[in-house]
């Protein structure tokens, strides 16, 4: 682990619940705002984000990841390693917290107010 970074379980979960609500609700400065917390892995979280098809807001998430300067010519994997930062996990979390934000802001169907009229009984 890098000295000063938090722990790799607390990383990814904060990030990733950050990124959550970032995604409906984005703002640069924000991002920006949590460079002190971990930068390494708030550079990594944005480029994956910014290479995803599903999160949006692209353009801004590489340059979020370019002012980190988080990224060497050796890869996103050793940035990972270096900050003690679960990628795969990061990806699930944001995925299924996405998924259920959606599920959540998804229209419910109008109530319908149907009554039942009473069964009318025939006889033969």
């Amino acid at each position: 682990m890098v000295s000063g970074a938090m722990d790799s379980p607390i990383v990814t979960t904060s990030l990733a619940q950050f990124c959550i609500g970032q995604r409906n609700a984005f703002d640069p400065a924000d991002w920006h705002a949590r460079f002190p917390i971990d930068r390494p892995a708030v550079a990594l979280a944005a480029k994956y984000l910014s290479m995803t098809s599903w999160y949006g807001h692209d353009e801004e998430l590489e340059r979020i990841a370019a002012a980190a300067d988080a990224f060497a010519d050796s890869g996103a994997n050793r940035e990972a390693r270096a900050s003690d930062f679960d990628l795969a996990q990061f990806s699930y979390a944001v995925r299924i917290g996405v998924t259920q934000a959606r599920a959540r802001r998804a229209p419910r169907p109008p109530d319908c107010d149907f009554a039942v009229a009473p069964a009318k009984t025939v006889f033969a």
